[in-house]
């Protein structure tokens, strides 16, 4: 080890000692320093920071505990061996407990106290050594951190570009719904916040307003866009238009959840819905908020067959379907804060 690079302040009130102390680590290669208390060792330690301080245990003024406790907070990783002229066990316990890193006794063995300075000093590279390396790959782990979340944020952009694109596809399909599966989309979200779904689940029930007709991809646009009532076949070419857009979507891993609100958004809180007459304890919470938002904008929209009702009435209708169709606290909460309203 090259000693030459390392300082030692030796503090102890006793000319003699800090002389053959100072001699022997000049010997041994290391630049001293001497205080006789522990005010001018406070100052030695602000202004050159030593390696090493070797500190005698009792002295006038400063007590050795303060003055320890001193030089940690000036210099953390400065090796501090305490010199002692009691060989008192709980003496040395409570200063090793108070930061130092050694405690021996006087007379000093000069053999044993430069074997002790080097193994400290080990010991003190080591953990410099070990801080600098976890700072390094924290800064590692935080530049890929960052990499990774801006890749992430990246993947969800581009994921809801193709959810955007693919819910462009559904009204070219149904020019009539234009605008309605984005209306859904901000009913739905609002109702969802309002009741404190989590982040993930509003991500999975935007894409899920974004797609709930995507089915409609698969039925006839002579259904579709029929100026007229239904028949009792079309009606139930439209009923399929869920398992469609869930077939549709199957093997697409991100849209997942999503699916769920594609497949159930025409269940009812009752039972009657389609395509699986689920009832209130099998859908789940975000195809129910779709199945209001949907029912909602689907009423007051224009059809080829009907214009859209006003407000008021669909509103009505909602009420009376409480706990039928929807369900019913969802609904009201969807009524009394006014969720229907949306900005412009």
């Amino acid at each position: 080890m090259e000693k030459k690079t390392f300082t030692v302040l030796i503090v102890d009130d006793e000319v003699k000692i800090t002389e053959v102390l100072g001699k022997f680590m000049n010997m041994e290669g290391y630049d001293v320093l001497v205080a006789n208390n522990g005010n001018d060792a406070l100052s030695l330690a602000k202004e050159r920071y030593p390696e090493v301080v070797l500190l005698d245990m009792r002295m006038p003024g400063m007590g050795s505990i303060e003055v320890l406790k001193r030089l940690k907070k000036i210099n953390e990783d400065c090796v501090v061996i305490i010199v002692s002229a009691v060989d008192d066990m709980d003496i040395a316990l409570s200063v090793v407990k108070e930061g130092a890193n050694e405690f021996i006794r006087k007379p000093v063995n000069l053999q044993e106290l430069k074997l002790s300075i080097e193994s400290n000093l080990e010991k003190r590279r080591l953990i410099i050594e070990n801080r600098v390396y976890q700072k390094r790959l924290e800064e590692k782990v935080a530049e890929k951190t960052a990499e990774l979340r801006g890749m992430y944020l990246a993947l969800k952009k581009t994921n809801l570009e193709i959810v955007r694109a693919l819910a462009e596809a559904i009204e070219a399909k149904d020019p009539y719904t234009r605008g309605h599966c984005h209306r859904v989309t901000q009913f739905s979200l609002k109702l969802g916040k309002e009741v404190g779904l989590s982040g993930e689940q509003l991500e999975s029930l935007e894409y899920g307003g974004l797609l709930h007709d995507i089915g409609k991809i698969g039925i006839r646009g002579a259904v579709l866009n029929k100026d007229g009532k239904l028949t009792d076949e079309e009606y139930d070419h439209i009923k399929t238009h869920p398992a469609i857009g869930d077939r549709i979507l199957e093997n697409i891993d991100f849209l997942k959840e999503p699916r769920q609100i594609v497949k159930g958004h025409h269940e009812r809180f009752d039972g009657k819905g389609y395509p699986n007459q689920l009832g209130k304890w099998q859908m789940d919470i975000m195809s129910q908020i779709v199945s209001i938002a949907d029912a909602y904008d689907a009423m007051t929209s224009d059809r080829p067959y009907r214009k859209g009702m006003s407000r008021v009435r669909a509103l009505e209708i909602m009420k009376e379907n409480e706990g039928s169709q929807f369900n019913q606290e969802l609904a009201e909460i969807f009524i009394a804060k006014k969720l229907f309203l949306l900005d412009e």
